[in-house]
């Protein structure tokens, strides 16, 4: 079993163990700040999944097609629980959408 530069089995599919990982993480983060825009995405998101693994909100099909394996689509930041599901297809942007 490999190990991380401390001496530590690394974790599965890493570099480092789960402690030097997170300290490494730390350090990026402390220096690569998210903007504003960034956190509030980011927290919309965690807020919503929160709802969703209690139970609180169902996913629903893909309000354009029907298809059942679906995506959430947050257009309003400041109501993350505001979803509109879609399916991977709709979800993308029309520019990244195949014909």
């Amino acid at each position: 079993m490999r190990t991380c530069p401390c001496g530590v089995p690394r974790r599965s599919g890493g570099h480092n163990c789960r402690a030097c990982h997170a300290a490494y993480l730390r350090a990026w983060r402390a220096v690569h700040g998210q903007t504003d825009e960034q956190r509030r995405r980011s927290n919309a998101r965690s807020y919503l999944h929160v709802y969703i693994s209690r139970g609180k909100i169902q996913r629903g099909p893909c309000a354009v097609c029907g298809e059942a394996n679906v995506l959430a689509r947050i257009r309003d930041y400041a109501r993350p629980l505001e979803v509109t599901w879609l399916c991977k297809r709709h979800h993308r942007p029309p520019m990244l959408r195949r014909l």
